[in-house]
């Protein structure tokens, strides 16, 4: 047992090389802990994908919209932290209860994807939903300030992960839909999404999924904050037609102002690399772990 804790430490200082590990937990709704996931690393393999595509066809239609003032559409979504159900090193009960939407980690705490952009003077809140599904326990729809863009981020409850991955490649992949209703109107997202995010624990450590294949011929940009994600993450994004726009290589703390600076210079139309360099930015103003090691955390394309 001592053995296999040496080697458990050990390998959670390789993943987090050049960057250091965030504290425990030290408070709700401020400066809240940082949870730092437990890979189980012998599932990390070094994936080499098909027919590759490039992002070319994606930069250029995102950039035909903004030309034009037509909507972009994000959708985030979000696996409430769970000490219980999900495979990370626990954190306070209250930031880890994956039930409860004011205290989560990733979700109502400080440093959560509702509370930080519900905080933020570039984005305006325009509703919220409650129990939206089973497993959809809210999602709040946001509005940029400055550009013509809608930010969805859907709150799965903890357990039901495989759930939250499957959604996330089925949107990719054409797969799924849904309509939401903004004031007086409502428009349609799914097949018409420009920019699918998974934000939070690495599902795909936990639990395994069929692969998902693309059925609307349409290329999305994908983002997936979660620790190591490219290596799980590159197959079936191949697959389902998404673009690894901002993956990772490395454990890390899935918080909400990584997402931040990543959505910052996506909606401006900066080229990949400097939307991968945005993230480490984020990650590095908060963690104070250096530019240098934050950027190599993060990954963009489908690598070698």
């Amino acid at each position: 047992m001592r053995h296999a804790t040496r080697i458990i430490t050990i390998l959670l200082v390789v993943g987090f090389l050049n960057c250091r590990q965030p504290s425990q937990a030290d408070g709700i709704g401020e400066k809240n802990s940082h949870a730092i996931e437990s890979a189980d690393t012998t599932r990390i393999v070094k994936r080499v994908p098909v027919n590759q595509f490039s992002r070319d066809s994606i930069q250029q239609r995102l950039r035909a919209k903004s030309n034009r003032n037509e909507l972009r559409i994000i959708h985030v979504y979000v696996p409430l932290c769970d000490n219980e159900f999900q495979g990370i090193v626990p954190v306070n009960a209250s930031l880890g209860d994956g039930t409860n939407l004011r205290t989560n980690l990733y979700w109502g705490a400080g440093y959560g994807i509702k509370t930080h952009f519900k905080r933020s003077s570039k984005w305006q809140t325009l509703g919220s939903t409650f129990n939206v599904s089973t497993n959809v326990l809210e999602r709040v729809v946001f509005k940029h300030a400055g550009q013509n863009v809608i930010l969805v981020a859907d709150a799965y409850r903890g357990d039901q992960m495989e759930s939250c991955v499957k959604d996330y490649f089925n949107t990719l992949a054409g797969l799924k839909t849904d309509t939401i209703a903004i004031g007086d109107s409502s428009i349609v997202i799914g097949s018409t999404t420009d920019l699918v995010v998974f934000n939070g624990h690495n599902g795909l450590m936990d639990v395994s999924i069929d692969t998902v294949y693309n059925i609307d011929g349409v290329l999305k940009d994908a983002v997936a904050i979660a620790c190591v994600s490219h290596s799980y993450y590159v197959d079936y994004l191949n697959k389902s037609g998404g673009y690894p726009l901002v993956m990772t290589a490395h454990l890390l703390a899935p918080e909400a102002y990584v997402l931040d600076h990543v959505l910052d210079a996506w909606i401006n139309n900066q080229p990949a690399e400097e939307i991968r360099f945005a993230a480490a930015q984020g990650y590095h103003k908060v963690q104070k772990c250096g530019i240098r090691g934050a950027s190599n955390l993060f990954v963009t394309g489908w690598g070698n």
